[in-house]
């Protein structure tokens, strides 16, 4: 009997755990939502292809961090955030159908 209760105590200690935290990168993700977009509106607007003429052109942004220029950085971060969408949709779905 206290094998089991053992086992289940630390099974109910690690899943709140993991939803404390799920919540707090909720949180983050929805809060972040505003700047994501924004990046996205860049992201091939006549701002961006300006930079991007610029820093291929000039040494205008050399002491910056610029991976944001680059075409496979920002284009990964939309494919990836898809991705987890739609694991986010799967594993709601898969825990509501347990539940």
């Amino acid at each position: 009997m206290e094998k089991r209760i053992i086992k289940f105590e630390n099974i109910l200690d690690e899943t709140e755990k993991i939803l404390n935290d799920l919540e707090k990168v909720l949180d983050r993700l929805k809060e972040n939502q505003k700047n994501y977009n924004e990046l996205k509106q860049y992201y091939g607007s006549e701002e961006y292809i300006k930079d991007v003429d610029l820093d291929n052109t000039t040494d205008l942004y050399k002491n910056i961090k610029r991976g944001v220029l680059s075409e496979d950085a920002v284009y990964n971060l939309i494919g990836k955030s898809y991705d987890m969408y739609i694991q986010m949709i799967e594993v709601a779905t898969l825990l509501l159908k347990q539940h």
